[in-house]
């Protein structure tokens, strides 16, 4: 490849959102065709009926400079990453050609960028319309695989959607979201990507004045429960309609061959509360806490989405408020499986008009519908969370009494001695031993460090205070020892055993025989590598962003990147450098650094 695609204006912009939908009135134009000026009207905060979004140029972005580049997200748009850091390391022209693109200041000439309209509910209260306040799509690039990827910029000016704000994002907001999109992505939890973080020399005023940056972030589509929300609000179904039509048409076409057309709408919305549920069971399994889980940050293709105040668990406290502006704890960590139910009712009360009508006008089976499809939800969170928990913990089979014997006893002890949420599982990996007379170094508590060491002595975190758990997963696990022999599996989603197929000894290997030292040894040898690959040594921790942040405010911008390199490898050991820079205990100062959502 002889170009980093080279210029990003090279890439195929087939922007179906725009093509196909109802643009505001009052800023017309080609959904292929750059304007050839900005619409004074694209950029005046108003209400905007009967659209879905409306044609926004960026504005300018003042001295901008490429901080950071995810390699595995240019990836998404066919770029091809050796090209690209030697194009952008050694050809200036072709370096300010990428950034302009990406900053905002040089749009494609086959494209017209736009911002959604959307509404939505904040902290359990309607909130009327609220839309693409400082987010502008630049277009829809669809790659070789025939994947779309809406390059949105986050931070590029007004919108008619910006309300009293000023269209802009700080850098302190914008390394967040570019890091932690990242990290959520290798992490395995289901996540929207950022592209670039550009930093730029001017000046936003917040709590305090603060430089500015525009973040270029990626999905397959930005569309939320609440660009539903707002059609009903408005009692425009026919908007509304069209809008859940070409969803399913563009990210959900497989419901149009699996279901007739009298079950179509209520078949996407099961799918819709499926993928929700699988996202949130990511989160409380991983310990990240989103914050402001409003219906307009909740993605239609349960992705996550908006990263303002979030924050991954130091200690484990499951009634823990990430969000200091967050003042009756309703998105507290232990809170938001039950508020994604609570955000996926409002969703199905505003599709109800279309399942009514797919169902010949019948109300009360339209109603009975939606009950069943809400009822699917706590199935799927915690089947997934189920999965999760049991790869966490080096299980090798499915039973379905897991959570409540197993998984339910732990965090209840976990919340009652609150070690550190990720540091104690990464120490379960490496420290348990199943070998009955394993010789404990000392009786030091382990939850506190993370260290992955090779087999050999060890105490396994919390030992006094797990003292009645831990005989309860060692006999767990050499059930799944003796019954692999029956069934051979990598993780538990390959294999699902009731608690009733469990009565296979404890205490035999798998050829039948009690296990020797050495069953023992090779069993903890393999569980120990299944739970590292799981358990992850990196996250992003709010004092250790904050720390980037600080350097990057300085106009000192390694740091950035070098925490983008772990958080890329986040179950990976890395260097003696990267442990005691990025995997170390939590300063006592900053366990439970909170942000608020001032960005």
């Amino acid at each position: 490849m002889n170009s980093i695609k080279r210029r990003l204006s090279d890439l195929r912009f087939t922007n179906a959102f725009t093509r196909e939908l109802t643009r505001d009135p009052l800023t017309q134009g080609d959904p292929l065709v750059r304007p050839s000026s900005r619409n004074p009207a694209s950029i005046v905060p108003r209400q905007v009926h009967g659209a879905h979004f409306s044609f926004v140029q960026p504005e300018h972005l003042p001295d901008p400079h490429l901080i950071s580049v995810s390699h595995s997200t240019a990836a998404l748009l066919d770029i091809d990453n050796d090209d690209l850091d030697s194009t952008l390391a050694h050809s200036p022209a072709e370096r300010d050609a990428f950034v302009a693109v990406v900053s905002g200041n040089e749009v494609p000439a086959t494209t017209n960028p736009w911002a959604m309209c959307y509404g939505g509910h904040q902290f359990g209260s309607w909130a009327s319309q609220l839309g693409d306040g400082r987010a502008i799509c630049i277009g829809e690039a669809t790659n070789a695989a025939g994947q779309p990827w809406e390059m949105q910029l986050k931070g590029a000016g007004m919108t008619p959607y910006s309300r009293f704000a000023d269209g802009y994002a700080v850098l302190r907001s914008s390394i967040r979201e570019f890091l932690c999109s990242e990290a959520m992505y290798h992490l395995g939890v289901p996540t929207t990507r950022a592209l670039s973080l550009v930093g730029s020399s001017r000046l936003v005023s917040r709590e305090k004045e603060e430089t500015g940056a525009v973040v270029c972030r990626l999905a397959p589509t930005w569309v939320r429960f609440g660009s539903f929300e707002i059609f009903l609000s408005r009692n425009d179904v026919p908007g509304m309609r069209k809008l859940a039509d070409w969803t399913i048409q563009h990210h959900f076409s497989h419901v149009l061959v699996e279901a007739p057309e009298e079950e179509r709408y209520g078949r996407w919305l099961q799918e819709v509360v499926r993928k929700t549920a699988v996202m949130i069971a990511h989160w409380q399994a991983v310990g990240f806490c989103h914050g402001v889980m409003n219906t307009d940050n909740m993605s239609i293709l349960g992705l996550t989405l908006d990263y303002g105040p979030f924050q991954f668990l130091d200690r484990y406290d499951p009634e823990y408020i990430c969000n200091h502006s967050d003042h009756s704890g309703r998105y507290s960590f232990d809170s938001q499986a039950s508020v994604g139910f609570w955000n996926l009712t409002k969703l199905a009360s505003t599709l109800s008009p279309l399942i009514v009508e797919e169902l010949g006008g019948d109300k009360e089976k339209a109603e009975t519908r939606l009950r069943e499809i809400l009822q699917e939800y706590p199935k799927a969170f915690y089947r997934q969370y189920r999965v999760l928990m049991s790869e966490k913990l080096g299980l090798t089979m499915l039973r379905d009494d897991d959570l409540d014997t197993l998984v339910t006893p732990l965090m209840k002890v976990l919340g009652e001695q609150q070690p550190d949420y990720t540091h104690f599982f990464r120490s379960l990996s490496t420290d348990f031993r199943l070998a009955e007379n394993q010789a404990a170094s000392d009786s030091q508590d382990a939850a506190g460090k993370d260290a992955c060491r090779i087999p050999g002595p060890s105490s396994p975190p919390l030992k006094d205070a797990l003292k009645d758990w831990y005989p309860l997963y060692r006999s767990r696990l050499l059930a799944d020892l003796s019954a692999s022999a029956l069934a051979p599996s990598t993780t538990p989603a390959d294999v699902s055993r009731t608690s009733s197929s469990s009565s296979a000894s404890s205490s035999s290997s798998p050829s039948g025989s009690t296990p020797d030292a050495a069953d023992l040894a090779a069993a903890d040898k393999d569980r120990t590598s299944r739970m590292t690959s799981v358990n992850p040594k990196y996250i992003l921790r709010n004092h250790l962003a904050q720390r980037v942040i600080e350097e990057a405010e300085k106009g000192r911008y390694e740091a950035v990147n070098e925490f983008l390199e772990v958080l890329q490898t986040p179950y990976e050991e890395g260097t003696k450098t990267q442990q005691e820079k990025w995997a170390g205990p939590v300063p006592s100062w900053a366990v439970d650094m909170k942000c608020s959502c001032s960005s």
